[in-house]
């Protein structure tokens, strides 16, 4: 059993990209969504274990956008659940799996395989803009400040759970030929295509709020620690 490689990061953050881009560069996701209406290359993720994942921030009392302080405890149950739906994928050379939710159901993952992981994050107010958008066309709200504090706690847990694990870093949003030139060092790394893998960017998948140098109250210790991850 090949040893996965996750990939984690707060919602909006550019978890889809990266994903897309080292699923080209040789990564097997397994029969994930490759078209969504707020992503427009899909959102990367294998909807069993998606949902395996929100089955189980629900049995706590939790959901995507009201998330445990820590990561949760998986049942039995859960755990070959997880076996069972990662079957397939799990024989493959080179396997990875992408949820924003991961980063509070650890647990399982670590029971089961031996993971390696890579991180995206965003800037807050990037990621607020686009979480707000996309409540609207859902016609639904978000408040500034939710959005805000969801931003602060999935990069709280992903600084925690990193924390003494080998873990590469990308920052998602800024410089284009930056972005590439690390997901180039991201493929490689990880012993995938790297020509193929930047090849699946597009300048379409990102839309940056103009006002990235502001960092929002309560995100300023964060950003800086997630900026330092980037080596």
């Amino acid at each position: 059993m090949n040893s996965p490689l996750l990939i984690l990061g707060m919602h909006r953050s550019g978890t889809s990209c990266l994903a897309g881009c080292l699923e080209a560069g040789g990564l097997s996701l397994g029969a994930v969504n490759t078209a969504a209406p707020h992503n427009k290359k899909g959102n990367r993720e294998l909807e069993d274990v998606r949902a395996l994942h929100d089955r189980i921030l629900s049995f706590h009392g939790y959901s995507w956008d009201c998330p445990p302080p820590s990561g949760l405890e998986w049942r039995p149950i859960d755990i070959q659940a997880l076996k069972d739906k990662t079957e397939a994928l799990a024989k493959q050379k080179s396997w990875g799996f992408k949820d924003p939710r991961t980063l509070f159901c650890m647990q399982g993952w670590e029971t089961v395989f031996k993971p390696r992981y890579v991180a995206t994050f965003r800037h807050p107010l990037s990621v607020m803009a686009s979480l707000m958008g996309r409540a609207k066309a859902w016609n639904e709200t978000m408040a500034a400040s939710h959005a805000r504090d969801l931003w602060i706690a999935y990069n709280r847990q992903l600084l925690d759970f990193t924390a003494g694990k080998e873990t590469k870093f990308v920052k998602y949003g800024g410089d284009e030929a930056i972005y590439l030139a690390r997901i180039a060092e991201l493929a490689t790394h990880f012993g995938l295509d790297a020509e193929k893998a930047v090849g699946f960017y597009s300048s379409q998948l990102t839309n940056e709020t103009p006002d990235t140098e502001r960092v929002p109250d309560g995100c300023e210790a964060i950003w800086d620690e997630l900026n330092a991850r980037v080596k």
